[in-house]
């Protein structure tokens, strides 16, 4: 049975008591009517085993915070259908796509990230979704960025940070390069090698 979040608001404004969903129903709508729906006190209901689908167009911009505050409600799935775009700082995204617990499934779903990232960070996040991951990664080796498992079409801003007396080959400069479609700055006059 497929109920829609703005029919289960509807029913939890009409209460003080507690209104609770007692099968894995599939709840439906947007980030919003679902927030409604399950998480704001004045017209949330408890389902602690239904799944849900959150509706949002492409379009839309989505906080990974209010997509595992849904999460967090149920121990359904809850699955983001289309491919909106999540913002948050690391931790946030993280929780959103991540953490067991609190993450949704959002297989095409772009995430912008607001604040530095690690390579593990990062990866991690990217697994989740097919969508283009926007972030700035943290400065590191060439060899630690090199562990990066991003697409050409990410855009991370990446910094090489080799010391000056290191040389580096031509070859692990243009790996970094084709796991993001953003800027690689080598910060330091160090010395690259490698065939014309």
């Amino acid at each position: 049975e497929t109920l829609t979040a703005t029919d289960l608001s509807a029913i939890g404004g009409k209460t003080d008591g507690v209104v609770t969903v007692s099968n894995a129903v599939t709840i439906s709508g947007t980030a919003d009517q679902v927030t409604d729906a399950l998480v704001t006190d004045d017209s949330k209901v408890v389902a602690a085993t239904a799944k849900v689908t959150i509706s949002d167009e492409s379009t839309e911009t989505l906080t990974a915070t209010e997509l595992s505050a849904i999460s967090e409600k149920t121990d359904g799935v809850v699955t983001v259908s289309n491919a909106v775009t999540i913002t948050g700082d690391v931790s946030e995204a993280t929780a959103a796509l991540v953490t067991d617990g609190s993450s949704v499934a959002a297989a095409n779903a772009k995430v912008i990230i607001s604040d530095s990232v690690s390579v593990a960070q990062v990866n991690a996040i990217a697994e989740k979704t097919a969508g283009i991951v926007t972030a700035s990664v943290t400065a590191g080796s060439a060899d630690t960025l090199d562990a990066l498992e991003t697409e050409s079409t990410d855009v991370l801003t990446l910094t090489v940070n080799d010391e000056s007396t290191e040389t580096l080959t031509a070859a692990i400069l243009s790996s970094i390069g084709g796991k993001t479609s953003g800027d690689v700055t080598v910060s330091n006059a160090l010395t690259i090698s490698g065939t014309v």
